[in-house]
């Protein structure tokens, strides 16, 4: 026997003294089935991979914590609805609500000025013929003309820190600004 549960965004399988996760975003079928032989009902989960035999079969029987998991064909369909559930709920699916907005804008002549944060990824170009600064967690860096500086976060669905403000407060200086909120 063993439990089925959703925990951090995978799948969690709990056996006596063994436990399995399976990262939603990895999966690429959800489905039922009969064993014949065994006489029991399944869901199988198919994984996204190079190979064609990766895939997990979750017999219904040997199930003992989702009372709807019934070792029937209506049990199974309750499973493979439920996981599927779980898994559209986890991944985290770009929409235009929560889209990314890339924004791009020169400055010249503005006195300490900070970026609007949070922000996936920052680039500061200095194209005036005056140095400008930047500030990046307190600390602030002279930009000489001609020179470039970008920042990114590493993870796609994590912002960076609200750390990000410039000045072009000295006469001829000049950044082009781009980033994405």
């Amino acid at each position: 026997m063993y439990t089925v549960d959703v925990i951090n965004n995978q799948l969690k399988l709990n056996y006596s003294n063994r436990v399995e996760y399976y990262e939603f975003p990895t999966f690429k079928s959800i489905s039922s089935g009969f064993d014949t032989v065994r006489g029991n009902y399944y869901v199988i989960i198919n994984f996204i991979a190079n190979d064609k035999n990766n895939s997990l079969r979750l017999y219904l029987v040997d199930i003992s914590n989702q009372a709807t998991w019934t070792d029937t064909s209506i049990g199974s369909q309750n499973a493979v609805e439920q996981i599927s559930i779980w898994a559209n709920t986890t991944i985290k699916v770009v929409t235009p609500t929560n889209a990314r907005l890339p924004v791009i804008k020169r400055s010249s002549g503005s006195a300490l000025t900070a970026i609007p944060n949070p922000v996936f990824s920052i680039s500061f170009a200095s194209t005036g013929t005056a140095n400008a600064t930047i500030v990046v967690n307190g600390g602030s860096s002279i930009l000489k003309p001609g020179e470039t500086v970008s920042y990114a976060s590493s993870d796609p669905n994590i912002f960076l820190p609200n750390a990000f403000s410039y000045d072009t407060s000295v006469a001829g200086s000049e950044l082009l600004i781009a980033y994405v909120i």
